[in-house]
């Protein structure tokens, strides 16, 4: 749910890109082959960018299994798995895509390291989109294997493309204190009302849909864990008070670096439940 600056490959560099993916193949039948498929490939590319801009990816359901031929699809899956991921002509693309994440961090979970290449319409689903780049997104892995190869139906249920959408625009994350010993958090999305109604079940879907409740609870009884200390010195020489002023101060930190980060939320939820403040372990 945070935006990456979208690749810069559109029109005929659509077609540079899946030259670099095909150019490797030793079957001559299959560079053909390939090669033949190539404008299918760049007018597949102009229908996802245009669905895309208005998150209305299901609506490319025209496209699915195509082409007809299993041959083609089957030589369009091999122009990702061995012409893009594995043929060094190729694998400078996939670098670079990677290399798009700002801070190396996965856009679907704000949190891990992207480590592959998802595709935000399944290749075994959408072959002819297999090396457009567009559909193409760093992710960590364990994103891309959450989202797996299922196709959305509807906008509320289709998961926001980091190239084309962006939800830090407004506040979507919160935390609340569950325990005292150990300290735990719930985490929960409570999009405010800047985004649509259909943006709002979005982002909640895909809340849930990548688990982030118990990444975020986990990362962040972790992070209060080793804090302790420092906590427990500050309430001993200023009371609450101390407390509650160095928590809104690391909070206000978190926040300028982003809203909807699971370090903002889990500071301002200690900062504002009393009973945390005025514990006196």
């Amino acid at each position: 749910m945070w935006p990456v600056p979208r690749p810069l490959y559109a029109g005929w560099d659509v077609l540079n890109f899946y030259v670099a993916c095909i150019v490797s193949s030793r079957s001559k039948d299959r560079r053909v082959r390939l090669t033949h498929c190539g404008q299918d490939v760049r007018e597949a590319a102009e229908r996802y960018e245009s669905a895309a801009i208005f998150g209305e990816l299901h609506r490319l359901k025209d496209l699915e299994d195509q082409p007809d031929d299993d041959v083609v699809r089957s030589d369009l899956l091999w122009a990702y798995d061995r012409g893009l991921v594995q043929n060094d002509a190729g694998r400078r693309h996939y670098d670079e895509l990677l290399a798009r994440a700002p801070q190396g961090r996965c856009p679907f979970c704000g949190h891990r390291d992207v480590s592959t290449l998802d595709h935000q319409l399944p290749k075994a689903s959408y072959p002819l989109l297999a090396v457009v780049p567009d559909n193409l997104v760093p992710a960590c892995f364990e994103c891309n294997h959450r989202k797996n190869d299922a196709v959305a139906t509807t906008t509320a249920t289709q998961i926001l493309h980091p190239y084309f959408e962006d939800a830090s625009r407004g506040r979507w994350l919160f935390a609340r204190v569950v325990s005292f010993d150990p300290v735990a958090f719930l985490y929960f999305a409570e999009p405010d009302p800047t985004f649509t109604a259909t943006m709002q079940a979005r982002i909640r879907h895909q809340f849930t849909q990548f688990r982030l409740a118990t990444l975020y609870g986990t990362q962040a009884s972790r992070q209060i864990t080793g804090e302790q200390l420092r906590l427990k010195q500050l309430r001993q020489k200023g009371g609450p008070a101390a407390v509650s002023e160095h928590l809104h101060e690391t909070a206000a930190s978190w926040a300028a670096t982003s809203v909807n980060c699971w370090q903002h939320a889990m500071y301002e939820a200690l900062a504002t439940n009393p009973d945390y403040l005025g514990d006196n372990s």
